[in-house]
Formats: structure tokens, sequence, C-alpha cells
């Protein structure tokens, strides 16, 4: 369907009634446009028929850590996510169809539409979108849960510690207390490096699958900004507005997309602070040697998503991708102001 509207496009530059060809630059343009579009989906479908296992991996860990948690952690409901997204994409395919029939330049032209089909591939971005944020919200509700019970478990002993000192002997049933807190911190740590597994899991599932959708996103919200410059140029009102419509939409895309993430690599890392604040406290010497083994793994542990590790799902990331938008889009408008 792409090599199909580019041919359509084509042939009506050639007739003097361009759709989107309307100068040499926007053959590149048109080309990057859409060429990562079809990239992304067929990164998502091979990815996700090759590598279906690690995803059921992941699945399995997660039921064994609640298990080992012994509740339900909560997970955020996706149905009305789905459907919005959807209503929301169609939306914007049909008032980006609308507005390019509609169009001063080629009014009623139904050729206008050709690239209208290749845009429905835009429903694979948004469900990676989906699939992705829903395993990063989940694992990260399991991290809140494991840190929240840490906290609970030593605040619980070292209290239970104090109490001990003031009558002049311990009894069984406080020893008994004792061990039953260091098992629960064992049990907890277990399924702390379970979920550091189910993360490891996912990066291969998800991590070519996260490099395009980041190089698809990079160059769509590039290429809507140039179009936007060149639109408000030329007087196109309703252009304009379509296409700042989008690049919102990309923008919004990306920190949707990386916001779970950062959540979940920042309750992974705060494990580490909860247990150095705690150990202050008089806790029980078996527990305290436990959290010290633990303080040591948890260095070796890298609970992160990352683009096949070229780089972090962070928001940081996010900063860098806004600077090299910038220097392609001046780029691009320079190319435009010297070939006008």
């Amino acid at each position: 369907m792409t090599i199909l509207g580019m041919w359509t496009d084509y042939e009506e530059k050639l007739a003097g009634r361009p759709v989107r060809m309307i100068s040499d630059n926007a053959y590149l343009i048109i080309l990057l446009d859409l060429l990562p579009l079809n990239l992304l989906s067929a990164v998502v479908f091979f990815s996700c028929s090759w590598k279906y296992q690690r995803f059921l991996n992941v699945l399995y860990i997660l039921k064994k850590v609640d298990r080992n948690l012994q509740q339900d952690v909560p997970d955020q409901k996706a149905k009305i996510k789905v459907l919005f997204i959807c209503i929301f994409i169609v939306l914007l395919i049909v008032s980006n169809s609308v507005s390019a029939y509609t169009s001063p330049l080629r009014e009623g032209n139904i050729k206008s539409l050709c690239y209208t089909p290749t845009l429905i591939m835009y429903f694979a971005q948004a469900a990676l979108f989906l699939h992705f944020t829903q395993v990063a919200q989940s694992v990260a509700a399991r991290f809140r849960t494991i840190n929240a019970s840490i906290k609970e478990e030593l605040v619980k002993n070292g209290h239970e510690q104090l109490v001990k000192r003031l009558p002049p002997r311990v009894s069984a049933s406080q020893s008994t207390r004792d061990l039953s807190s260091t098992c629960k911190v064992k049990s907890l740590m277990d399924s702390y490096w379970l979920l550091c597994e189910a993360v490891q899991q996912a990066n291969i599932f998800y991590g070519d699958q996260l490099i395009a959708t980041f190089l698809s996103s990079l160059i769509h919200v590039t290429i809507t900004l140039y179009y936007f410059f060149f639109f408000i140029i030329n007087g196109f009102t309703m252009f304009a507005i379509v296409d700042g419509a989008w690049i919102i939409v990309h923008v919004a895309h990306l920190v949707l997309l990386t916001r779970p993430s950062t959540i979940m690599t920042e309750l992974a890392d705060e494990t580490a602070s909860v247990i150095c604040k705690l150990m202050n406290m008089d806790l029980d010497p078996l527990l305290v040697e436990l959290l010290e083994e633990a303080l040591l793994l948890l260095r070796k542990h890298n609970a992160r998503f990352s683009g096949l590790g070229f780089f972090p799902i962070h928001n940081s990331t996010l900063t860098g991708m806004a600077g090299a938008m910038t220097t392609y889009v001046v780029v691009l408008i320079q190319f435009h102001a010297l070939k006008d």
C-alpha cells in the first residue's frame, strides 16, 4: 500500500497535481516519513512471532512473584486504554484524510487519499505501546509492593527487638517472630530477583521493537515539525492544525511510553535506599546479615528496560532525542530556504 500510494502521488506530480510531492525535497521527506512505519510494523510482527516464548516467561515470573507475595497485585486496566487509543488514531486518520481531500490544491481529488491506507500501520505502533506500558506498569506495581513490605517488616522487627530488650528474659515466641521476619524478608528479596529476571526477559522480547518505535518516532516528529513550518509560512492554516495535532500525538507517545519504564527503574533502585535507611535500626543479627548480602547483590542486578542495551527507556533519553530533532529540523529548513 505504501508503494501504491507513492506511485499514485508520483503520477500526480508528473501531471502537475502533486499530493505531497510538492518539491524536490519532498521526495526524500515522504520516503523517510513512510518507511519507518513499514519497518516498525515488520519488526513488531516478526519479533512477537519469534520471541513469543520470552513474553510467556515474563507472565510466568509475574505469577510466581504473586504467589511469593501471597497476594494479587492489581494491574492497570487495559481495555479502556485500548478503546481510547483506537478511537483517537481513527479520528486522526480521518481528520488527516478530510483535510487532504478538501485541500484547495486538490479539492475533490480522490487520489489525495492515496496515503490513508498506509496510516493504518500506526495501529502497530499503538499495539506495542499498550503492550509494553502494561508490562512495565505490572512490574513497577510489584516492585512497589516489595518495597512497602520490606519497609514494614524491618520496622516491625526493629520494634520487636526494642521490646525484647525491656524484659529480663527472651521468650521462645519472640525468637520465633525474629526468625519469621528473616524468612519474610528473604522471600521478598527472592521476589525482587525474580522481577529483575522478568525485566531481562522483557528486554529480549521488546528490545528490537523499542529501537524501531523510537527511531520511527524520532523521524516522524522531525518530519511533522518540518511540514508544520512549511504550512505556517505558506498560510495553510488547516494543514498546520492537523500537523500540529500529529506533533502532539508523537511527542505524547514518546513521553507516555517512557514514563512507566522510568517509574519502574526508580522503584527498583528505591529498594537499596530503603534497606540502607532501616539497617541502622536495632535489628536481628541474622536479618542484618541477610540485608548486607542483599545490598551486595543489588549492585549486580540491573532492573532497567532498554533498546537492546543501546539506550535506556528513561526520561533522560528524551532529552537527547529532543536535541537531535531540533538539529534535523533546522537542517531541513535551511535546505528548504536554499532551494527557494
